[in-house]
Order: C-alpha cells, then sequence, then structure tokens
C-alpha cells in the first residue's frame, strides 16, 4: 500500500483572466523504503505540489491519501495532527529556531511531539552520521548554510515521521556531504522503511533513487521507476 497517494489532483490560483493552474491532474505515489525525486525547472509547480502532500493546502480537485486515508477535507486542526505524527519537512530556509542552540532544537521537537521521537542512541548516531555532533551547542547564526541544512534533515528525521518531504535538500552542500545526504536518504527509506521524497534541481541525487518524476507546466510524468 502507498503510504502516500495523489489522485487526479489539481491546485488553480485566481480567477477568470488572473488565474493560474499550478497542478493539472496530477498523479502520484509512493511507498515505504522508496527515495522519490521531484524533478524540474522552477514555476513547474514543484512546490504546489509539496505543500499539498504536507497537507499545507487543499487541491482544487482530486484527493490526498496518506497510510491509505484520505485526507483531503481534513479540517486545520487535523491536518495539524497529521504533519506532526506523520510528516517530516526540510524546508529551503532551513527553518531553525534562532535563538536555540542546536541540542535544543531537538529538545524543543520533545516538548511539541511528546512521544515516537528517536532514542538518544538514534540521534547521536544520525548526528554523527551528518557531521554535524561537534555543532550541537553552536545557534544557527554560528553554522554555514550546509550545516545548517544538516541540523535542519536531522531535526525532521528526529521526530521519526512515515514520509520525508524535502525542498532542494542538498542545494547549500557540496559534492561530499550531497553523497552523504544521498546515502543517509537511501538508508533511512530501507532501513527505516519511510517514504522520502525530494524536490530537487540536484541530478546528483538521482542515483540514490528508486523513482524520478518530472514536473512540468503542472504536469507530472514518471522518468524512472
Amino acid at each position: 500500500m502507498s503510504v502516500i497517494e495523489l489522485k487526479n489532483v489539481s491546485k488553480s490560483y485566481g480567477q477568470g483572466s488572473a488565474k493560474v493552474d499550478a497542478l493539472k491532474d496530477v498523479d502520484f505515489e509512493a511507498q515505504k523504503g522508496e527515495v522519490v525525486l521531484i524533478e524540474g525547472p522552477s514555476g513547474a509547480g514543484k512546490s504546489t505540489f509539496l505543500t499539498i502532500a504536507g497537507a499545507l493546502q487543499k487541491p482544487s480537485d482530486g484527493e490526498v491519501f496518506i497510510g491509505g486515508k484520505n485526507v483531503t477535507n481534513y479540517s486545520p486542526k487535523q491536518a495539524d495532527a497529521l504533519r506532526l505524527d506523520k510528516i517530516g519537512f526540510v524546508l529551503q530556509a532551513y527553518n531553525l529556531v534562532p535563538y536555540l542552540t542546536v541540542k535544543e532544537q531537538f529538545v524543543l521537537v520533545d516538548k511539541v511531539k511528546k512521544s515516537g521521537n528517536m532514542s538518544q542512541e538514534g540521534l547521536d548516531n544520525l548526528l554523527n552520521e551528518l557531521g554535524i555532533m561537534q555543532l550541537i551547542n553552536k545557534y544557527p547564526k554560528e553554522l554555514s548554510g550546509g550545516q545548517q541544512q544538516r541540523v535542519a534533515i536531522a531535526r525532521a528525521l528526529y521526530a521519526d515521521p512515515a514520509i520525508i518531504l524535502a525542498d532542494e535538500p542538498t542545494a547549500s552542500l557540496d559534492s561530499e556531504k550531497v553523497e552523504e545526504v544521498g546515502k543517509l536518504f537511501k538508508s533511512l527509506a530501507k532501513q527505516k522503511e519511510k517514504a522520502i521524497i525530494l524536490v530537487t534541481h540536484d541530478l546528483r541525487l538521482n542515483k540514490y533513487s528508486d523513482k524520478i518524476y518530472e514536473m512540468l507546466d503542472g504536469h507530472l510524468s514518471l522518468k524512472k521507476g
């Protein structure tokens, strides 16, 4: 069973002559254990896809299923609970809390999501894999863009969601770190049975993917898988 599925999803903004069709009859699915890439140029509809897949906004038409449940018409409260329990986000803006150290970013997750998070051992292993264990007492402003990105990846994974949605997760990383992050995503997908969906321009990630979709002018087509 697909852990996430979009069926005939369309999304439009505006009306009349100002109407923009951001997504057009999109069909998509990802299984547990898969790394799925969504590739395409800027303005193709990738960000809209990500927000709908992450229950941040509703489609104009079509349906979204997560864990076999139709979540299309969830209330804001239901959508909040769904994201907290099932979905981890890695955004381009990192979204780290500026006045919290790296270590405190994870304490904050514990306060918001009180159960089901990684063990301390699991977190330590993750921080070591990402090469950021030595940064736990630093604040975001003391980190490079690449370091902030890796902290953001760790924070999303710490909550142990079934689905990871990442927006350009390797944009600030050099080739060596891209390799490490690609291997980490692949390993987590297989070993932890996560569905990991990466919106990216970074072709260096292709070799770590199980499926590749291409987004163009609001249409989504399967290239690999």
